[in-house]
C-alpha cells in the first residue's frame, strides 16, 4: 500500500489557506485589471478611427476602467468604457455630447454615419495579449505565496 508524507505539512496548510484568502482579491484583481489596461491602452491607440477629431480626444479623454466587481456567480469583472460629456453642445445636448452615444455610434453606425467598429478590432488585436498577461500574473503571484515571500 502506497503512503503519502508532508513533511512540515501545517506551514503547507497555512500557505493554501493564505492563498485561499488572498487569491479573489489580490491576485485575481490584479491580474484582471492588468489586462484590463492592456484592452484600453489599445482602445486608445484605435481612436484614430473616430470621424472627427474632436470627437476621438474626447473619447480618450473620458476612457476608463471601472472597479473590480463580483458578479456573485463566481466571475470578477471589470467594464471599460467611456464617461462624460465631449465639448461639442447642441440643441438635444446642452451638455455636450455624451461619450457613450458618441462611442457606440462610431462603432456601430448610424443611418448617416458608416460603422467604424475600433472597439471591437481593438479587443480582438489585445486579446492573446491579456490573457497571456494573465496567466503569467495569476502564476508569478501564486509562486510568491507559497514560497513565503
Amino acid at each position: 500500500m502506497a503512503t503519502i508524507q508532508f513533511k512540515r505539512g501545517d506551514e503547507y496548510l497555512a500557505k493554501m489557506a493564505r492563498l485561499e484568502a488572498e487569491l479573489k482579491d489580490e491576485v485575481l484583481g490584479e491580474a484582471i485589471f492588468g489586462a484590463a489596461g492592456i484592452v484600453a491602452d489599445e482602445i486608445r491607440e484605435s481612436l484614430d478611427r473616430v470621424p472627427t477629431a474632436y470627437q476621438g480626444r474626447g473619447l480618450a479623454d473620458s476612457l476608463g476602467i471601472a472597479s473590480l466587481q463580483d458578479d456573485g456567480t463566481g466571475y470578477l469583472n471589470v467594464k471599460i468604457g467611456f464617461d462624460g460629456y465631449n465639448g461639442i453642445k447642441t440643441q438635444r445636448w446642452p451638455n455636450g455630447q455624451p461619450n457613450q452615444m458618441v462611442a457606440r455610434s462610431v462603432e456601430s453606425g448610424t443611418t448617416w454615419m458608416k460603422k467604424n467598429p475600433f472597439v471591437r478590432k481593438a479587443v480582438t488585436a489585445s486579446r492573446k495579449r491579456a490573457l497571456e498577461y494573465m496567466k503569467d500574473s495569476v502564476d508569478r503571484s501564486i509562486e510568491e505565496i507559497m514560497e513565503g515571500d
